[in-house]
């Protein structure tokens, strides 16, 4: 009788891990949104800029706009750097964050010297070409996203993570308000406040937050009118025109004017008055009333929408994060950029004291447009690799599905060829 039939194990074939091209898992809708609130921006800076430029200085017409484009292509840039190295580097070496925080305390000191050598305030370095309090906003959503994730378990232990926040949170705004930058220490402390609600803190820390930063605005109010005398006059306007309507006076009432010129559909771009001589810093502060007049109220509602697409994907793309840090990073920083959007288009229209704040993309400024466009680079990484995850999920389940399939009929086939044999 010869030797039965042999068996022999075949190899599953090895899976080779292939390079993914870049453009996998991109989320192109909100990369579609970013460059559409860019290009919108430019626009607006370049018809107010130019006026400014002619009307009240001696620079040439298209200097503050090459500048913009200068800046745009360095936020491109730093965009394009953080998308590729992403998040995680400052997960997984915390140390990288604490580096940059304490570089942005650091240039916060120089700058609070060199204003006291100088006997004057200032918010810029570097021949008003840095603006540390726009990049401290960014470090410090970086930087409480990275530490609350390691400190997830203990969140809800609400003195001491609240001790912990509200002293990072206090150091950096008390530093961005001695330069004087009221609008910049108010946003800081709404970070703070915003950071602690997205990673689920006690409503204990909430309350207490609340609570301590009235006291301390109310406290502080009289060492406003010394330190931030514009701030209080802006304040004290926009109280006297809820009082009566009639009596607004100032930048409120220009810009009111400015939104009835332009109607439904608007005067035309570049062909607005307002922002020659009526409109203080009308390529800054006060774009959106600019906008109102030029572009109409159909085209400030066109960029509210984006702005309010902008905000919804990027929450979405929060919510889809494989990972709680790209949840608090990318939730904070689309936040932040909605926040100071909001705050500076309800001051134009009355709704808000005016603050101060910047209008993200549409604003004139380097400082905010790389910082904003850079820390947009760490919102797409979060959106591709919550792409791929899904993506790997669905490949898995598939060939987990097909090699079932396949060894259960190579089984059945094997099975009865040994069968045969035997009877054979």
């Amino acid at each position: 009788m010869g030797p039965g039939p042999r068996l022999t194990m075949h190899k599953a074939p090895r899976r080779v891990q292939t390079a993914e091209p870049w453009w996998v898992g991109v989320d192109w809708f909100f990369l579609l949104l970013i460059l559409a609130l860019l290009i919108e921006g430019l626009i607006a800076v370049y018809s107010t800029s130019v006026a400014f430029a002619v009307t009240r200085t001696d620079k040439p017409e298209t200097y503050f706009i090459k500048r913009q484009l200068f800046f745009t292509v360095v936020g491109l840039m730093g965009m394009l750097t953080t998308w590729r190295i992403g998040y995680e580097p400052f997960r997984r070496r915390p140390r990288f964050v604490v580096g940059l925080a304490l570089g942005v305390l650091v240039s916060l000191f120089v700058l609070l010297i060199r204003n006291r050598i100088l006997g004057g305030p200032g918010r810029t370095l570097l021949g008003a070409s840095l603006q540390p309090a726009e990049f401290a906003k960014v470090v410090l959503i970086l930087y409480l996203a990275v530490w609350l994730n390691t400190r997830r378990r203990q969140i809800r232990d609400w003195r001491w993570e609240l001790a912990y926040v509200g002293a990072i949170t206090g150091v950096f705004a008390l530093l961005v308000l001695l330069q004087p930058d009221l609008s910049a220490a108010l946003t800081i402390f709404a970070i703070g406040f915003m950071m602690l609600l997205l990673a689920g803190a006690h409503p204990k820390q909430l309350a207490f937050t609340f609570i301590t930063g009235v006291v301390v605005i109310a406290v502080g109010l009289p060492a406003l009118r010394w330190l931030y005398p514009v701030g209080v006059q802006r304040i004290t306007d926009f109280w006297y025109s809820l009082i009566d309507p009639m009596r607004v006076g100032g930048h409120m009432r220009e810009a009111m004017w400015a939104f009835l010129r332009g109607g439904w559909f608007g005067v035309g771009i570049g062909v607005g008055k307002s922002k020659f001589y009526y409109l203080p810093l009308p390529h800054t502060d006060s774009v959106f009333a600019v906008i109102g007049e030029e572009w109409g109220l159909v085209g400030t509602g066109v960029v509210i929408m984006t702005y309010t697409l902008f905000l919804w994907r990027g929450l979405r793309i929060a919510a889809r994060s494989p990972d709680p840090i790209g949840q608090l990073l990318a939730a904070g920083l689309v936040l932040w950029i909605t926040w100071e959007a909001v705050l500076n288009m309800a001051g134009i229209v009355g709704l808000l004291p005016q603050a101060g704040n910047v209008m993200p993309f549409f604003s004139y400024g380097g400082s905010n447009l790389t910082a904003v466009l850079t820390s947009l680079g760490l919102v797409l990484r979060v959106a591709q690799e919550a792409q791929r995850r899904d993506a790997r999920y669905r490949g898995e389940s598939h060939e987990i599905l097909d090699l079932r399939g396949r060894d259960r009929r190579r089984r059945v086939s094997r099975a009865r060829g040994v069968a045969a044999s035997a009877r054979g």
